[in-house]
């Protein structure tokens, strides 16, 4: 053990150095050369996505398989649970706000259900109460409601976009826009977003946040980019992510990918419960290839 922590050690005083600003401090740019205002960049991406459309979006239901990074399950034990966490289905409902989440993995079965009220967690069919589980239930569902839908999760989330000085990315151009997300995310009153955006294709590539909601993740922020989407009815979703952590240190932590995805099977609050789904839900969503062919 003492050997396993003098290698952490190690490996992070090795990658403090490269963190990146977080969220909460980007500065906005006051001169816009080109003239296109934060909130047209959001306003063009929601519309990509499909956001027109959005109230007639019920419900998105996914398969996802995924690796996690050593590093991380060591740092993030509790955010991770990766003996749990390795394969999933899982259930997102837009109204009523659901997030329903049946993971598998070595250890066995992890369910978890995330409304806007409360959290609720059970392993291997026993629900938990301990106060860590249920935190980080809520980070990594609020987090993962936001992967599932890009853009299409923020429009009322988020109503004070600034623009930030263009990135750079594998030799591509995006937009950066900045924002406050009220509520936050996990049991966060507030978080930091900043979105970027491919300026030819108008597609969401990535979302930088912060992590506020729960104690160990705290004063973190972290990346996740789109790697793939798929066109499902009016909407472009994102099907493959890979996460990294960005400050105070910088490692990846986490690469995952659909291995199935279907909308709109008419789900409400009752399909969904700590105890079980109801028929509708427990379908197994329509197999795809989410993952970006290399």
């Amino acid at each position: 053990m003492n050997q396993l922590r003098a290698i952490l050690v190690c490996s992070i005083l090795f990658i403090v150095g490269c963190a990146q600003i977080s969220p909460q401090l980007e500065a906005a740019i006051n001169d816009i050369s080109d003239g296109v205002s934060a909130q047209q960049i959001f306003d063009n991406t929601f519309l990509r996505h499909g956001g027109e459309h959005l109230a007639t979006l019920t419900d998105v239901n996914v398969a996802v398989d995924g690796e996690w990074y050593y590093l991380i399950t060591k740092i993030q034990p509790d955010v991770t649970d990766e003996d749990y966490r390795q394969q999933s289905e899982e259930r997102i409902l837009l109204a009523p706000k659901f997030y329903a989440a049946l993971y598998n993995g070595e250890a066995g079965s992890k369910q978890v259900l995330r409304s806007e009220q409360n959290t609720e967690v059970a392993y291997n069919g026993k629900q938990t109460t301990a106060p860590l589980k249920e935190g980080a239930a809520a980070l990594t569902a609020d987090a993962f409601y936001m992967f599932v839908l890009g853009p299409l999760a923020l429009s009322e989330q988020v109503n004070n976009w600034k623009r930030l000085e263009d990135g750079d990315w594998e030799g591509k151009s995006y937009y950066r826009i900045n924002g406050q997300l009220k509520p936050g995310i996990g049991q966060s009153n507030s978080d930091f977003i900043t979105l970027w955006v491919d300026k030819q294709t108008d597609l969401t590539f990535r979302l930088h946040i912060t992590l506020e909601g729960f104690e160990s993740t705290r004063g973190a922020h972290v990346d996740t980019s789109f790697l793939n989407y798929a066109k499902v009815g009016n909407f472009t979703l994102p099907t493959h992510f890979f996460e990294r952590v960005i400050g105070p240190i910088k490692l990846d932590a986490h690469e995952w990918w659909y291995t199935g995805l279907d909308i709109n099977r008419g789900l409400e609050g009752n399909d969904v419960s700590i105890n079980g789904w109801s028929e509708k839900a427990a379908v197994p969503a329509t197999k795809i290839s989410g993952r970006a062919s290399n």
